[in-house]
């Protein structure tokens, strides 16, 4: 079980810009935390050091478990994301995409994702290639794929983007049925993709 994720100022420079300075903060297990900020605030970039896919220019990220630091190459053991950036394995199909990312992650045992897919409108493609796919399917595919692993960490870029209303509805069900004790962090600067969480971090503050 993971204790938590330390960010001890942390700071990004791109070139000779600095895009963030000096974030200290710690996501407790269980919590739920916005990253705020408008667009090319740099709540995406702060989402990927948080997972370990970009470096810091200055400071450093830890990830607590049993009181020990893990290594950066376990650290994805902890988390999935999702972030519309992300690319599906668009020559598989549906089932194919989940078959192989649930032989990687250990699915939910509290939700039946046969439930999920028909909430979601997917069940009835499960044998189309990807590729096909609109935006919003791909998305809702994504948002199975992370929020139906059985992990300690749900990483969320802008979850709802693609989404329209009633996709957006259905990601809020599945985010109301996680259990108590996951914790959350997503970057948006929407409201509705994030005012379920009890903490925020603001880009802007760290200038």
């Amino acid at each position: 079980m993971l204790d938590s994720i330390v960010l001890d100022q942390v700071s990004k420079r791109f070139k000779r810009d600095w895009i963030f300075k000096n974030v200290d903060y710690t996501f407790t297990a269980g919590s739920k935390t916005a990253i705020l900020g408008q667009n090319g605030s740099g709540k995406s970039t702060l989402l990927k050091i948080i997972s370990g896919y970009v470096g810091v220019t200055k400071g450093s990220v830890s990830w607590i478990a049993q009181g020990k630091g893990l290594e950066i190459s376990d650290w994805h053991k902890h988390f999935t994301y999702s972030a519309p950036y992300l690319d599906l394995l668009e020559e598989f199909t549906l089932k194919e995409c989940l078959d192989f990312h649930f032989s990687l992650k250990e699915k939910r045992t509290d939700i039946n994702l046969e439930d999920v897919l028909r909430t979601s409108g997917l069940q009835g493609h499960l044998n189309k290639q990807t590729a096909l796919f609109s935006s919003g399917m791909k998305q809702r595919t994504k948002l199975i794929m992370a929020l139906c692993s059985d992990v300690n960490v749900y990483l969320l870029d802008e979850p709802c983007s693609n989404l329209d209303e009633e996709g957006t509805q259905w990601y809020r069900q599945l985010i109301d049925q996680l259990p108590t004790n996951k914790t959350v962090i997503v970057a948006s600067n929407a409201a509705v993709e994030y005012d379920f969480c009890n903490t925020a971090i603001r880009v802007s503050e760290h200038k």
